[in-house]
């Protein structure tokens, strides 16, 4: 818990970039804000709602949101090449991506639907920080890494319990 508190901080932190348009600082803004407005802020936010939601012991919904979220940062890197993003990016895949991950690894069927979930609101939804028509092939190309992701998690299936009983992780 202590390292997903520090993990909250650090995006916090690190969201001191957050855009202008940003009517009220995410430090302010509620779970229900945050996720209201997911379409309209940078993708580093749904990494800070993502935190949120797991330190509030609502691991799915978190990992929904994390995967929304690197679907929209990736895509982002991809089209604007930003050194800065890279580094940020980065800085929230490990304090918050991690933990996220540890957490949904422990029941395959809710990492797949957390990744179901990630895809299907991306693309149901309008992404205002880049454009998905000028950008549409850096878009297909991160969609499909993700996934080529779930499927190699529904290949291993039965393996990924024992690995992470192995590494002392726990299966739910």
């Amino acid at each position: 818990m202590k390292t997903l508190l520090s993990s909250v901080l650090v995006a916090f932190a690190l969201l001191a970039t957050a855009p202008a348009h940003a009517q009220t600082p995410l430090g302010d803004m509620s779970i229900a804000e945050l996720q209201a407005q997911a379409t309209e802020l940078h993708p580093a936010a749904l990494y800070v709602l993502a935190a949120r939601l797991l330190a509030e012991g609502d691991g799915q919904a978190a990992a929904g949101w994390m995967y929304a979220g690197q679907i929209r940062y990736r895509f982002l890197i991809e089209a604007e090449d930003n050194e800065d993003e890279r580094i940020l990016f980065g800085a929230l895949t490990e304090q918050v991506g991690r933990p996220v991950n540890e957490y949904i690894g422990g029941n395959v069927d809710e990492w797949l639907a957390a990744i179901d979930w990630a895809l299907a609101w991306d693309a149901a939804n309008p992404n205002t920080m880049t454009s998905k028509t000028e950008h549409a092939t850096a878009l297909t190309e991160v969609r499909a890494g993700l996934e080529r992701l779930r499927v190699q998690i529904e290949e291993q299936r039965e393996i990924i319990p024992k690995q992470r009983a192995k590494n002392g992780l726990e299966n739910r």
